[in-house]
């Protein structure tokens, strides 16, 4: 529509205009995640990818479809990320060679802005600081298994012709109709979950054997096992 020349308005009512349910478990909600992520990969390799825009599209709102077409991709540089350390404690070597006073201070300046934007979206979104940590751990879940399945679903239908295919959310699936959060505690396994959890057993193995070279090792180099660990 604003491809088109369409104006749109931002509106919020005093009223809540509109109430839905949404999944509550972890199972159903990285399908859900899946379904957004796969109509987001969808509008980047269609015809109405912000890049092949017409002028009609604000410089504004091109940045910002961009930001809503490309976040899937981020999932490949996230699962990467995740993990370095361990390939770190595995090899016993850091990650970086020589630490010098110029590194330690941009790397200051990077966490304290970092740290800075998220004290200021929580005041913005006027959350506590639990369900701020609690949804940067549902990130990192989702952006290792949904956003990165999307992706590769996407290049496939690109490449190969392969159609994309989604599971719809499930809204209830306890037993228990009286209880409003038993849904919350029903745990069904998907394929979803095979990259986080390659993730964390990778890691806790790499922290174990980290643990064990330096503790039996001639010299023991702690500085460079919490330096893994950190």
């Amino acid at each position: 529509m604003h491809n088109r020349g369409w104006r749109s308005v931002y509106c919020i009512t005093k009223r809540d205009a509109f109430r839905g349910t949404a999944p509550i478990n972890l199972t159903d909600r990285l399908h859900q995640v899946l379904r957004w992520a796969t109509g987001s990969v969808e509008i980047f390799f269609s015809r109405n990818n912000p890049f092949l825009a017409t002028t009609r599209l604000k410089f504004l709102q091109r940045i910002a479809y961009m930001n809503v077409g490309i976040y899937p991709f981020t999932s490949i540089f996230l699962v990467l990320y995740c993990f370095i350390p361990a390939f770190s404690l595995f090899s016993g070597h850091f990650i970086i060679e020589t630490l010098n006073i110029t590194f330690l201070s941009y790397l200051f300046i990077i966490i304290i802005c970092i740290t800075l934007i998220s004290l200021l979206e929580v005041k913005w979104s006027g959350i506590s600081l639990e369900e701020w940590w609690c949804n940067e751990q549902f990130w990192v879940i989702g952006g290792s298994s949904a956003h990165l399945v999307v992706v590769l679903q996407g290049l496939l239908k690109v490449i190969a012709g392969i159609e994309i295919s989604f599971t719809l959310t499930s809204k209830s699936t306890a037993e228990d109709e009286d209880d409003i959060y038993a849904d919350l505690y029903v745990v069904k396994w998907t394929s979803l979950f095979i990259v986080p959890l390659t993730i964390m057993v990778i890691n806790v193995v790499a922290l174990v054997l980290g643990f064990s070279r330096t503790v039996y090792s001639v010299i023991p180099q702690w500085n460079k096992f919490f330096g893994g660990v950190l």
